[in-house]
């Protein structure tokens, strides 16, 4: 190893892609890799097995934290001893720790400011209206009380969403002020149960964005996200990624490369860029979901990372490793992924059932690896006698193909689905549940 390499510290155990993968992105980039892990996230075996690869490949150092407010002072002291030259995360809960480490350090990075906008769902459309890149209705809703303004800001139909949250948790679709008052203290409830959110509520009541048909084929969702690339405020559209339709609103799959009209592509990546800039993101990787209307495309939210599966998507379709871009953006460098040479990819995930359950029982991953080359990626979340709660909407399984077009890869994945088998017992009375519908 050159003693010229960079040192890079790698903030990982809190979401995002695996911490194995993230240790191979950055290690393509610098062996030199201090990681910082998180405690509140994976097992602690996990970590074990990360650190003992950490310490074949890489120098540096290995810290530990249970707090992620110390994550920025802790990154000082290591800087004093041993001088860094960037920060990387690929988890949502890290991003602002990231951040304010690099603005402490004098790194490339986010200001703190933006990262926190692009967390809150309030603020993000706070900030969009001012910069005058979106219009839609909002309004904040802490509880019961504040319901009457709401309604009378925003309307019906509506859509009401934690203002921090992920993975579709809590959001639903309110028609009148009967129906919202009911989900409202649904979700209050559920609330504090999550471990994913914060200890004290807060909702947003915003316009039901309505979807029009953008595609010349059928199958697909009103919706798209765009991956792009930010090297101190120059933005580098990686791609646009296609959805399947939703189940409720939990993701069931991402299409690669898009199927869009070459006019619709240009729409929505120029519409991409005025958010990013609006919301002032100024280094690394964005994430942003956009509803696509029949006045144009409409934002419905921005990450200020990698968005969840999608550096195993763009990985299979062309061949780049995204995750190591986002490393090297960290250091001050340009992203060096050549996302041109495209093939079609297919990243599918089965819902569980729409009701309290126990699994019984379900195919190994194995078996479906075994039974279709075709997959480059199969995962399933939970072993036989996991509880799956509707309101943790995580998938039993996720898997990723490829094909020469998007159709073959639609074929593969039903086929690879007819194949997985699982069984559950609602937890409500024990009765055999069906296995997980396919949307």
């Amino acid at each position: 190893m050159s003693p010229a390499e960079p040192h890079v510290a790698l903030l990982l155990g809190a979401g995002g892609i695996s911490p194995d993968a993230a240790l191979g992105a950055a290690t393509t980039v610098t062996r030199q890799v201090t990681v910082v892990w998180y405690e509140g996230g994976p097992t602690a075996a996990a970590a074990t097995a990360l650190k003992e690869r950490w310490s074949r490949e890489c120098t540096g150092e290995w810290l530990a934290t249970g707090d992620h407010r110390e994550i920025p002072g802790m990154l000082a002291e290591l800087h004093r001893r041993r001088p860094l030259h960037g920060v990387a995360t690929f988890g949502e809960p890290l991003i602002v720790a990231q951040a304010e480490a690099q603005e402490r350090l004098g790194l490339p990075g986010n200001p703190p400011g933006a990262v926190r906008t692009a967390q809150s769902k309030l603020d993000q459309r706070r900030r969009l209206r001012e910069a005058g890149v979106e219009t839609i209705r909002f309004r904040v809703v802490r509880d019961q009380g504040d319901v009457p303004a709401a309604v009378a800001e925003v309307g019906f139909p509506a859509i009401l969403k934690p203002v921090h949250g992920a993975a579709s948790f809590l959001v639903s679709k309110v028609h009148d002020e009967a129906e919202l008052r009911a989900r409202l203290a649904e979700a209050l409830t559920a609330y504090r149960q999550s471990p994913l959110l914060d200890p004290e509520p807060l909702f947003v009541l915003e316009q039901l964005l309505v979807g029009d048909e953008w595609y010349e084929e059928p199958g697909f969702a009103d919706y798209v996200s765009v991956e792009s690339l930010v090297a101190d405020g120059r933005v580098t559209h990686v791609g646009i990624t296609d959805k399947l339709p939703q189940h409720g609103f939990v993701e069931t799959g991402h299409a690669a490369p898009t199927s869009l009209p070459a006019h619709r592509r240009r729409q929505v990546l120029d519409h991409t860029g005025r958010i990013i800039e609006a919301l002032g993101i100024r280094w690394g990787a964005t994430h942003v979901e956009l509803k696509l209307t029949p006045d144009g495309p409409a934002c419905i939210e921005l990450n200020a990372r990698l968005g969840g599966p999608m550096g195993h998507l763009l990985r299979a379709a062309t061949g780049a490793d995204i995750a190591a871009d986002v490393v090297r953006l960290a250091l001050g460098r340009p992203p060096e992924g050549d996302y041109g040479r495209v093939r079609h990819a297919l990243y599918r995930c089965v819902p569980p059932p729409a009701e309290p359950v126990r699994m019984t029982a379900q195919t190994p991953r194995e078996e479906l690896l075994a039974a279709f080359p075709e997959l480059v990626f199969c995962k399933t979340r939970f072993a036989p006698g996991a509880e799956l709660h509707p309101d943790r909407p995580y998938n039993v399984l996720t898997f990723l193909v490829t094909g020469d077009d998007m159709r073959s890869c639609l074929a593969t994945a039903r086929r690879v689905e007819d194949a997985y088998r699982a069984e559950f017992v609602p937890l409500a009375d024990g009765t055999p549940a069906a296995r997980a519908a396919t949307p």
